[in-house]
């Protein structure tokens, strides 16, 4: 008998690399997420600093001039945080997104995983066959005693 031979093999190797790509996108997207959440406790970190130092200043009674400059200062501080949080936010859409796509990519795998293995399992059901039925035959041909007794007639192949 034939080996086995996958007919769709070509596109389960494709898909299996849409896959890995899909994977690489997704950690890739987590990252971009780790480092935008970095960011903005970061800008909260500095804002809060600024803010604590605005207010000690303020309770020290400084002049309105600076207190101005400081307070325009904590309003760009809440600026830059406001957009980092934006950028955070985004990440993780975007990370949902790749994540999406990788399930996808991995359902479209397995569905070929499976039938591969039905493919497969077929084959192997369709080789035992064969092999029980030459087995037969040379049974039934050594109780008739037609068989030669060789058993270079036979044609069997291994199973991979």
């Amino acid at each position: 008998m034939k080996r086995f031979r996958f007919s769709l093999h070509a596109l389960w190797v494709l898909r299996g690399q849409q896959e890995e790509l899909a994977r690489r996108r997704f950690a890739e997207s987590l990252r971009a997420v780790d480092q935008a959440a970095a960011a903005v406790r970061h800008a909260r970190a500095v804002l809060a600093w600024a803010a604590e130092a605005f207010q000690a200043r303020a309770l020290a009674g400084a002049c309105a001039a600076e207190l101005q400059q400081e307070r325009t200062w904590l309003q760009q501080l809440e600026e830059v945080l406001r957009r980092r949080i934006q950028v955070w936010q985004a990440a993780c859409s975007a990370s949902e997104a790749a994540r999406e796509q990788w399930l996808q990519a991995r359902r479209q795998r397995e569905m070929l995983d499976r039938y591969h293995q039905r493919q497969r399992h077929a084959w192997q059901q369709a080789w035992l066959r064969g092999e029980q039925k030459e087995l037969d035959e040379l049974a039934r041909r050594r109780a008739t005693g037609s068989g030669t007794g060789a058993l270079g007639h036979l044609q069997t192949g291994s199973m991979p």
